[in-house]
């Protein structure tokens, strides 16, 4: 009787069958976990912004819609920029992705969330640091939220879950 023949081995497993390797899902929970960490971070800056940075009336200076093509699509992003007083001085800021959450599928669509939310010449709030006013914020507006980390961690744990139950079989 050799040593090492008994038994079954689940990394000697091909990836086909049940147990076999489930990298991959654990290589993407890992990725679903990072965005959700940078979306949490965004959201972390923005509350620490709106709460300790000194507000300021603020005025969209321009909205633009840019496209990027891939080889398989085409994604529209939505900017603006805007300008705001501090200290008897006027600063502006941007070009800033606005509404990063919403996918536009056309550039006319895009155009038109920006014209009815973003035009030019709009009143918004500001948040700046009193010790650099050339840093700003718009706030929790301007982050996407608590709803994309949370999004992100719960794909994460159940790709974990289902990775762990694959290797289990």
């Amino acid at each position: 009787m050799s040593a090492g023949t008994q038994g079954g081995n689940q990394s000697d497993r091909p990836a086909s069958e049940p147990g076999g390797s489930v990298w991959g899902y654990y290589l993407v929970a890992g990725l679903a976990a990072v965005m959700g960490l940078v979306f949490l971070n965004n959201f972390r800056q923005a509350l620490v912004a709106q709460k300790t940075w000194t507000p300021a009336a603020g005025r969209v200076t321009e909205s633009k819609v840019v496209r990027y093509h891939s080889r398989r699509s085409t994604s529209y992003c939505t900017y603006i920029s805007y300008s705001y007083a501090a200290g008897g001085a006027v600063y502006g800021a941007g070009p800033l992705e606005i509404n990063k959450s919403k996918y536009y599928f056309s550039e006319d669509s895009a155009e038109e969330d920006l014209q009815d939310n973003f035009p030019p010449g709009k009143s918004l709030g500001v948040y700046y640091n009193p010790s650099n006013p050339y840093e700003s914020s718009l706030g929790l507006p301007g982050a996407m939220g608590l709803i994309a980390p949370v999004l992100f961690f719960l794909f994460s744990a159940g790709l974990i879950s289902l990775a762990l139950r694959l290797r289990g079989e």
